[in-house]
């Protein structure tokens, strides 16, 4: 993430030069000159207000990246997140700053749990590990995420049962909530193929006008076009019991790509090895090649 990105400042001037258009064409509309003059003086204080919002935006994301990463949330990621421990020097440094930028910007809330330390550092590792390699991407489509207690069911009670209990959920408008326990679980494992964190995010990579479709965000190209025969394809071998998935990643397409997903991050010599193609696809599309961090750090 960038503390200033290039369509930012497009985005305000654009709004800025529309507010005092459309300020006295409406206020014309409405009163004749009187409500042009009302209107023009309307516009340009909106327009005003437009640019101070995405100036104050810029300078919060500068004093985040003043700030030195703190040596607790360091220790944190080399000690419980394996996928942070690979990375080059260069992409570790990128990711915290991503990850300073992201608790900065997004709300965390928890449900019936404190919320520490130590649990917005892990969502916040879990958002930025699917956009390291993106230097405009700044999870703009996350609303808020929440933090359960417990994992819980489908009227999101918590202690949810084996039939209908799940620990995480993502909502196309936004909104994530993760188990906090089967978050701290997932970077205690982190060789499983299944984490909830890395799970509920990539959902939000697939949402398109407001509904999951199971088509990643951004794919373009043959790599678009060879999508749903690649999922068909893999689908089967999970349901065939040969693949390196998560069993779950065979119920339904929507679920496939954030299974396809954790099994990326955690076991990614394994998929590259044994599902070369999407192993490549991913590879393509996330910018980041953690098998050959592997290889590199081995």
């Amino acid at each position: 993430m960038r503390a200033e990105r290039p369509e930012d400042r497009w985005s305000a001037r654009a709004a800025a030069g529309s507010l005092v258009v459309l300020g006295p064409a409406l206020g014309a509309i409405a009163g004749g000159a009187v409500g042009a003059a009302a209107g023009l003086v309307g516009g340009g204080l909106l327009a005003g207000a437009a640019n101070r919002f995405f100036e104050r935006r810029t300078r919060r994301r500068e004093a985040a990246l003043a700030a030195p990463f703190p040596e607790s949330w360091r220790a944190l990621l080399l000690e419980r997140y394996d996928h942070y421990e690979r990375l080059p020097p260069l992409w570790r440094g990128r990711f915290e700053s991503d990850v300073r930028l992201f608790l900065a910007e997004r709300r965390i809330t928890g449900v019936g749990t404190p919320v520490t330390d130590e649990l917005r550092v892990l969502v916040a590792a879990s958002a930025v590990t699917l956009t390291l390699g993106w230097p405009d991407a700044d999870w703009d489509r996350l609303t808020e995420v929440l933090l359960y207690p417990d994992d819980f069911d489908r009227d999101y009670r918590f202690g949810g049962g084996d039939d209908d209990g799940r620990a995480g959920e993502a909502h196309a408008w936004g909104t994530i909530i993760l188990s906090a326990p089967t978050l701290e679980e997932s970077f205690d494992h982190d060789d499983d193929g299944y984490h909830v964190g890395l799970h509920e995010f990539a959902h939000l990579l697939d949402v398109v006008q407001g509904e999951f479709d199971g088509m990643p965000a951004g794919l373009k190209g043959s790599a678009r076009k060879a999508w749903p025969q690649l999922v068909a394809a893999e689908m089967e071998r999970v349901r065939q019991g040969r693949s390196v998935l998560d069993e779950y990643g065979g119920n339904d397409p929507v679920e496939f790509f954030p299974v396809a997903v954790e099994a990326f991050f955690e076991r990614p010599a394994a998929m590259r090895r044994r599902h070369a193609e999407l192993y490549a696809t991913l590879r393509d599309y996330f910018l980041q090649d953690p098998a050959a961090w592997d290889e590199a750090r081995s």
